[in-house]
């Protein structure tokens, strides 16, 4: 599959469940929208979205800790700086 496609899906299921979420605060919502969050390939983003993924990432983990589910909140920072020299997808420690 192309990777764009797969990107443009990812980001679909993040804006899903996120929505979800804003609708119900259901925590398991802001979860799986992180969860689908760190699986994007960062070196295909540009610096915008990359800024509003990570603001996304802060809020949604903040959700989560609130909530009682977990998240890696300060993973995205540390994996940013990963990205930059490394074309293959990411995910985040729980």
């Amino acid at each position: 599959m192309d990777a764009s496609i797969e990107q443009n899906r990812l980001l679909a299921g993040v804006l899903m469940h996120v929505s979800r979420y804003l609708d119900t605060g259901c925590p398991r919502a802001a979860h799986q929208a992180g969860l689908l969050l760190r699986c994007l390939d960062t070196s295909t983003m540009d610096e915008e979205l990359m800024s509003s993924c990570e603001q996304l990432d802060q809020a949604i983990s903040h959700a989560c800790h609130a909530g009682g589910a977990s998240a890696g909140s300060d993973a995205w920072t540390s994996i940013q700086s990963r990205s930059r020299t490394s074309a293959t997808s990411f995910s985040f420690p729980n």
